[in-house]
């Protein structure tokens, strides 16, 4: 029945007919993002979209949902690959189930500034990687940097050995079991709608993300320690439908192209104003932030290629070589 129904929603996503204004066909696309509404990061993507709306010429028309109010990342990531006129914000670990080479990019402490999630990308080992990903139906419109990732608790952790038998939250793919095994707890996988309960009633012990997300999911209500870690300097991605990327008018290709090439930098300045202030909140609110020796940690993450053998071989050392390549 499951699959039955999912067919049918990805059946009413492609049969999405265009709209016409002044007599010219314009392509509407829904942007289902993860985000609420109430998200700073929601309004950025709108800004984004708007800016391809009017880079187009009135060839493309952009309708914003929030909270995946079209469906579930996964479902809609799947829906994508057969056609559906959708745009969806995910993190890369999400295109490993279609290129495994992709779970790299969420590697704690691979990428050390912002500015390497662009420069990988554009890299001829990251292109390589989006037109295999294209071949399989997956389109990606930018790759931006999502904020550093820090592990918020119900107590400071200065090395990793403070984090030893604790229950960090963690989401159900691999790589992000990976990174609670780095940060030293017990991978404890809950529904990031889940985590502010999971934390007031002790179900897990800590979590990790972003500055941005860690106050506007009010988790500085149950734990008062940010521990900064900086284990992940975090991209996100923004897919679409490779047909039907394919299937617009030159206008609405070259848009998409222009603005979504041009964002990285941008998201980066309104990414570290975001956390400035966001920290200034925290610490008027009584959350401590504390300073980590990442030594423990580092020499932890060295180890992740070991469980990912599907890798292509020196995947790691090969991506490492781009980033210190100035």
């Amino acid at each position: 029945m499951k699959k039955i129904l999912f067919a049918v929603l990805i059946i009413s996503l492609i049969l999405v007919q265009p709209i016409f204004a002044k007599g010219e066909e314009v392509t509407v696309l829904k942007f289902n993002s993860v985000l609420s509404s109430m998200d700073p990061n929601f309004g950025y993507w709108s800004e984004f979209c708007q800016n391809i709306e009017d880079e187009s010429n009135g060839a493309l028309n952009i309708d914003m949902y929030p909270s995946e109010a079209v469906g579930k990342s996964a479902d809609m990531i799947e829906a994508i690959t057969q056609g559906a006129p959708i745009l969806q914000d995910c993190d890369p670990s999400h295109l490993s189930d279609y290129i495994p080479d992709f779970a790299i990019f969420m590697h704690p402490y691979l990428f050390t500034e912002p500015e390497h999630i662009e420069k990988v990308w554009k890299s001829e080992i990251g292109q390589d990687l989006c037109r295999q990903l294209e071949a399989k139906g997956l389109r990606i419109v930018t790759l931006v940097y999502f904020g550093t990732r820090n592990l918020i608790s119900n107590k400071a952790v200065y090395t990793r050995e403070d984090t030893k038998n604790i229950k960090i939250r963690c989401a159900p793919t691999k790589m992000w079991i990976e990174i609670a095994k780095v940060l030293g707890g017990n991978p404890t996988i809950t529904a990031w709608t889940e985590v502010y309960t999971a934390l007031s009633q002790g179900v897990a012990d800590a979590a990790e993300s972003p500055i941005s997300l860690l106050y506007s999911a009010r988790l500085c209500e149950p734990c008062k320690y940010i521990s900064l870690t900086e284990h992940l300097v975090a991209p996100t991605a923004i897919l679409m439908s490779q047909k039907v990327y394919e299937s617009l008018s030159p206008e609405g290709q070259a848009a998409i192209d222009k603005v979504g090439s041009a964002y990285p930098p941008k998201r980066i300045e309104l990414v570290r104003s975001q956390e400035k202030e966001f920290i200034r909140l925290m610490k008027e609110e009584g959350v401590k932030f504390n300073e980590v020796d990442k030594t423990g940690f580092m020499e932890a993450a060295k180890s992740i290629s070991q469980s990912f053998p599907e890798w292509t071989p020196n995947l790691y050392d090969d991506i490492r070589a781009v980033i210190e390549n100035e």
